[in-house]
């Protein structure tokens, strides 16, 4: 399973295995993913409030991934 999140326009694939993981750790990989993309010291303060569907519905940090999407899906972080 693989989730995009998007951060403005730049999206981040993260590969989530069997998507056994919490949302909130997918927040954190895709997080961390982007700002090497930009080329950011992991310091930089980025703060990412919670992920949605592109229509609109937030996830929950604590539900476990696959249970609220599906491979190749994308997420906006917001």
């Amino acid at each position: 399973m693989k989730v995009t999140v998007c951060f403005g326009k730049t999206g981040i694939v993260v590969p989530c295995k069997d998507g056994q993981i919490r949302v909130r750790d997918l927040t954190h990989q895709a997080l961390q993913r982007y700002l090497r993309t930009k080329e950011k010291n992991p310091s930089h303060w980025v703060n990412v409030h919670h992920l949605e569907y592109t229509d609109g519905g937030i996830l929950d940090p604590d539900d476990i991934l696959a249970d609220v999407v599906e491979d190749k899906d994308k997420v906006d972080g917001e």
